[in-house]
């Protein structure tokens, strides 16, 4: 899936835990000069988010595979 710049998602860090984030770049609007490929293909970066964590915000950069599209809750009104 591909998530656009601005979009609220889910973050699963390695440790297993989840946190909200937003993406702030995606891998084609990178800035010159920032590394965005290692030697692993598995740890290619796709993306530049931001996530809240103990109060502070950090920026990440995150594979795709590690991202999940937060899904907005809607209400049903029940019919009378």
């Amino acid at each position: 899936m591909k998530f656009t710049q601005g979009q609220d998602v889910s973050y699963t860090a390695l440790s297993g835990r989840s946190y909200k984030a937003t993406v702030i770049e995606r891998k084609m609007d990178f800035k010159k000069g920032l590394i965005i490929k290692s030697t692993s293909k598995e740890r290619d970066f796709h993306y530049l988010i931001e996530i809240q964590k103990n109060g502070t915000t950090e920026k990440i950069l995150c594979a795709e595979n590690h991202l999940q599209l937060l899904e907005k809750k809607q209400t049903v009104k029940k019919a009378a």
